[in-house]
């Protein structure tokens, strides 16, 4: 019977070439979150062509106020369910928002471009892709007569761009999706994410004394005292990156934290006044061993004393955003069919490792749901310029998505 699927996947690439040719020309961009209710009306009619009862759920306002979204679309899910009448059920998420896309693009990132292998648009690898070759997996299992023996559940989620507490965190929260087992977007090839460091935003406010830039002696400047504050904050990055996860992670490097200054920067107002205040942002990345409040502690020791020394300027710290890292439980018959299906397409091993980003899938791994992440590839230039995807790989994530429904129990 698996022949006779992979046969049928092979000879029908058509189909999940050209349904994400359809995704992407929805421009979903997010911020601010556009075509919501577009896209959701065309994954709907493809849901129900393959015998899946839908259901949608709009995020309250309440909800996306909390978490400071006042504008675009409103935040609509769709889950849709292949009720097998098993006692369990398989998860698997998908975000159909896409990051803006600049103006350096050669093609329209809006209008899919097919070359070669290759299927060039904003969101074709990041995620339109996936959510094509999951879709065309179980349009296989129907046309091949192949049944699940446990319960699929799929979702269509908005927001993940923006942290995914609006799209997918918001329907796990408030228990209206299922699942034993659950997987999304992750790594690709023979590589499977089993989670994600965790993250922590600081913003740190410099506050020195402004005057007329010809009497700079009357002044504190803001900038140059925020340089001293850096090269300390620089030496604990030094000592900090000398920590290292036991758990496996697909490059070596990324197996220790990161600490990154200087991605915004804010501060002074003339070319002739001393800078008053200075601004700028850390983006703490931690291994799964670290915890957040001992992250955020570390940091407020620097600038406390910081501020004991220079008693003439003060520094205020806010941390903005934390999440912890997030790892999957293990369930040992889960994670071997996953990587058996994957080793069955490609003829390697899989490898379970860990992520440096997040995706979606730690709100289900917070719940100790078995949680594991797997994509389609455009070689990982997620986010950049000229995205792609390769029609070959969505073929074989399709594959390896069909091959795990069909195993499942």
């Amino acid at each position: 019977m698996e022949n006779k699927l992979l046969k049928y996947i092979r000879c029908n690439k058509k189909y999940v070439v050209n349904l994400v040719s359809k995704l992407i020309e929805i421009p979903t961009v997010n911020p601010p979150g556009e075509n919501y209710k577009k896209i959701i009306c065309l994954l709907e009619k493809e849901c129900k062509k393959l015998g899946l009862s839908t259901k949608k759920y709009v995020t309250p306002e309440k909800v996306l106020d909390k978490f400071g979204i006042k504008k675009g679309s409103e935040r609509i899910s769709l889950v849709a369910d292949l009720d097998a009448g098993a006692k369990k059920t398989f998860h698997i998420n998908s975000h159909y928002d896409v990051v803006p896309a600049t103006d350096k693009w050669k093609t329209d990132p809006f209008k899919a471009i097919v070359k070669g292998n290759k299927i060039y648009g904003r969101g074709s690898e990041d995620m339109k892709g996936n959510i094509a070759s999951i879709l065309f997996a179980l349009k296989s299992l129907k046309d091949c007569g192949i049944k699940p023996k446990i319960n699929i559940q799929l979702s269509f989620t908005p927001d993940e761009e923006i942290g995914g507490r609006t799209g997918l965190g918001y329907l796990v929260s408030k228990g209206l999706v299922m699942a034993d087992y659950a997987m999304s977007e992750g790594y690709s090839g023979n590589y499977i994410s089993i989670g994600n460091k965790g993250v922590l935003w600081a913003e740190v406010e410099v506050i020195g004394k402004s005057t007329h830039g010809s009497m700079p002696y009357k002044g504190v400047n803001s900038f140059e005292r925020m340089n001293i504050l850096v090269n300390e904050l620089g030496k604990f990055k030094t000592k900090i990156l000398k920590r290292k996860t036991r758990h496996n992670m697909r490059d070596s490097i990324a197996k220790r934290p990161s600490f990154v200054m200087g991605g915004l920067l804010e501060g002074g107002v003339k070319v002739n006044v001393v800078p008053g205040m200075t601004k700028f942002s850390i983006d703490r990345r931690l291994i799964p061993e670290e915890n957040i409040e001992a992250a955020k502690k570390e940091i407020k020791d620097v600038i406390k004393k910081f501020n004991a020394r220079y008693k003439d300027s003060k520094v205020n710290v806010k941390f903005v955003s934390q999440e912890g890292p997030a790892i999957s439980r293990k369930d040992n018959a889960f994670f071997k069919i996953v990587a058996d299906s994957i080793k069955s397409v490609t003829g390697k091993k899989a490898n379970f490792s860990v992520m440096p980003g997040a995706t979606d899938m730690r709100y289900f791994m917070w719940k100790g749901i078995p949680a594991l992440g797997y994509s389609a590839s455009g070689g990982e230039k997620w986010h950049g310029d000229n995205e792609f995807v390769y029609i070959d790989s969505l073929v074989d994530t399709a594959t390896v998505f069909a091959l795990i429904m069909s195993r499942l129990f």
